[in-house]
């Protein structure tokens, strides 16, 4: 949105590089400054101005923007800052897309942290360099004394010397400098008649920065535990559902309809309510377009196309197939050992969580995102107390456009281990295959993959390296193993934790891509581009062989996202 501020009556725009000793005249009778800065970063100049108009011992700061910055999105806080030279008192009011207004104030102090460092001249005028240091970061001031008993800045906030600030440097790679200097002659009110709600500065910024976010509730401390609870006859809008033996909760929630500007997170806060064990947990959104759906799998598994193993065992709902879509996985979460329930374990140098928080991009996988969806999150575990979650969706505004087309391919999370399905052991003699249809070419496609291995002993697949190999259309595309050893960097998620004679404790221990109390981050697999037709993608683990009843199995989900 443009932003115009009429300039005050000048008497004239004064170049200084004809003399500096001509302005003295302008000064006699001016009542003030206008002053129009330019910012570049890193040598990116920027097509918004800043105007700093100054009256008497007060300044106003304002933008001016071209009609085209404004752009489509969402509407964004006017914001103003004025300055009072006599009490030193620094007004921030913003209008918020309400149409509320809030303000925050502070005090400072002329020079404050301020250190002289040299002389030089900017459009004709002397100035006086300072430094100072924010946050890490070096700032350097040019201001001048030569403009009478005037005082103005851009930025406030960096530091306010005592005259017109003509240049702030940031880091020496974000600039913002005077361009041109007027000299109005007629005195103006400048600060408003009100102030509206006025914050804390820190509370302040918060809202400004927050107040065009999306979020949307999804689970608000929703109990998932073992129940044998199954699913309805029939599904319905606005109910929280627990299914799939308890350990299920789903509920279908209305997305907004966005363009690709936003960033989308998952946030989900767990703490346990009886379960002492880290557990797998998955977020999932059930795609309704095909004639079939994991909806259909809920009430009852057969009911879905499966996988068709070597071991001579059908899988059912692992795999998409023109009739059926499987979950599209969001985050593959792990919980901690016990947060909360078992806190009052003490031990030395560690001080528990009261919840873990689990947080992550979900962007690339946006198409899945607005509208009327199906949301569930699944937590495995056998206790009837279980677990507390609570999950909400996060769209941050002007992020960048990475929306892509998305296309589910596999999941083989046993979403529904407590309702009777079986682990997914068949990659000890077998690989995972999973076909597709493209009903026209497409570009950069990728193969969104979130795998984890399995295994809870010493032989076990959770505790040894395993290679993961990908081929597309019979040709191998990347091996890799996917493996976390940064695990003891969680350990105040898990007080329940075993602790060995050696000073380690179980939750340190490094394993196959996850670790408890901790997020999976997924693999995001280049497949170049790819024609229309008929193709299939194959995973291949050697998945190590059972021991007495212990068995290794593979958490995978695959995602083909493109343009």
């Amino acid at each position: 949105m443009r932003h115009i501020y009429p300039l005050l009556i000048a008497l004239s725009i004064f170049s200084f590089d004809a003399g500096a000793q001509k302005y003295s005249k302008l000064l006699k009778k001016a009542s003030g400054l206008e002053i129009v800065y330019g910012s570049s970063s890193m040598g990116h100049y920027s097509p918004v101005k800043t105007l700093v108009t100054v009256s008497g011992n007060r300044q106003r700061i304002s933008r001016i923007a071209p009609d085209d910055v404004a752009g489509n999105g969402p509407k964004f806080p006017q914001e103003t800052t004025y300055t009072d030279f006599t009490s030193c008192d620094i007004f921030q009011t913003a209008l918020l897309p309400d149409s509320s207004l809030v303000t925050s104030i502070k005090h400072f102090t002329y020079g404050e942290n301020l250190q002289p460092a040299g002389d030089t001249t900017h459009l004709g005028l002397p100035c006086h360099i300072l430094k100072t240091s924010i946050n890490s970061n070096w700032i350097e001031i040019w201001y001048t004394d030569a403009l009478g008993n005037f005082k103005a800045t851009p930025q406030p906030g960096m530091g306010i010397p005592e005259g017109v600030v003509l240049r702030v440097s940031r880091n020496g790679s974000y600039i913002t400098e005077a361009e041109s200097i007027s000299f109005p002659v007629e005195p103006v009110e400048l600060f408003p008649s009100g102030w509206g709600t006025e914050m804390d500065p820190n509370l302040y910024r918060f809202t400004l920065n927050n107040c065009n976010v999306i979020t949307v509730p999804v689970f608000d401390h929703a109990s998932v535990r073992f129940s044998g609870e199954k699913a309805p006859e029939t599904w319905e809008e606005g109910i929280t559902y627990n299914t799939g033996g308890g350990t299920i909760v789903l509920r279908k929630v209305s997305l907004p309809e966005i363009s690709g500007g936003y960033d989308i997170f998952a946030e989900l806060r767990q703490f346990s309510k009886g379960d002492a064990y880290d557990r797998t947990g998955s977020v999932f959104v059930i795609p309704t377009d095909k004639e079939l759906s994991f909806l259909d799998a809920l009430k009852d598994l057969a009911s879905v196309p499966g996988f068709d193993a070597a071991d001579g065992r059908h899988y059912p709902a692992l795999v998409s197939t023109p009739e059926y879509a499987a979950p599209v996985e969001l985050m593959r979460f792990f919980t901690g050992f016990g947060v909360r329930q078992f806190n009052h374990n003490v031990l030395p140098g560690q001080k528990w969580v009261d919840e873990v928080l689990y947080k992550t991009d979900i962007t690339s996988l946006g198409s899945f995102l607005h509208g009327d969806v199906w949301i569930g999150a699944y937590i495995g575990n056998w206790d009837a107390n279980g677990h507390d979650i609570s999950l909400q969706l996060k769209y941050y505004p002007e992020g960048t456009e990475r929306y892509m087309k998305a296309l589910p391919l596999f999941n083989t999370v046993n979403l529904m281990e407590q309702a009777g399905q079986q682990y997914p052991v068949f990659l000890g003699n077998d690989v995972l295959r999973a076909r597709f249809i493209l009903d026209e070419d497409v570009k950069d496609a990728q193969l969104l993959y979130i795998t984890t291995g399995h295994g809870g002993w010493g032989g076990g697949d959770e505790f040894n390296k395993k290679v993961n190999t990908i081929s597309l259309d019979g040709e191998k595309v990347i091996s890799f193993i996917p493996w976390c050893e940064d695990c003891a960097t969680y350990r105040n998620n898990s007080p329940c934790s075993g602790n060995f004679s050696n000073g380690e404790s179980s939750s340190d221990l490094s394993r196959s891509n996850w670790c408890p109390g901790k997020v999976t981050t997924p693999e995001y697999i280049p497949l170049g581009d790819l024609k229309a037709g008929e193709h299939e993608i194959t995973v291949h683990i050697p998945q190590g062989a059972p021991e007495g009843g212990s068995i290794s199995y593979w958490c995978l989900s695959g995602t083909l996202i493109y343009r």
